[in-house]
């Protein structure tokens, strides 16, 4: 979440036009999930009219979520629970 609030403090203080883009992989079941826990980063308590730094608004969070069921497909009896490298190029070609 630090990172998240991070990124977005600086991009609006720089004035540049991001998106932050987060891919939760194979969520773990009844955990919770990352969405919710980066809500407070995604919506931070502030009034709809506060002045941006550097009159930017701040760049909106995307998460997008690879489910277990895509996972599985994936995994192929590897043993992996985590697959660095797609998660990325998930959240690339959605970027």
């Amino acid at each position: 979440r630090n990172g998240v609030e991070f990124l977005r403090a600086l991009s609006v203080e720089a004035g540049l036009s991001a998106e932050i883009v987060v891919v939760e992989w194979n969520p773990f079941p009844g955990k919770p999930r990352l969405v919710d826990e980066l809500r407070p980063s995604i919506f931070p308590i502030a009034p709809p009219d506060a002045p941006d730094a550097g009159g930017c608004p701040a760049p909106p969070v995307r998460v997008i979520t690879v489910p277990p069921s895509f996972h599985a497909e994936v995994e192929a009896g590897t043993g992996q629970s985590f697959f660095e490298f797609l998660a990325k190029n998930v959240g690339a070609r959605r970027a």
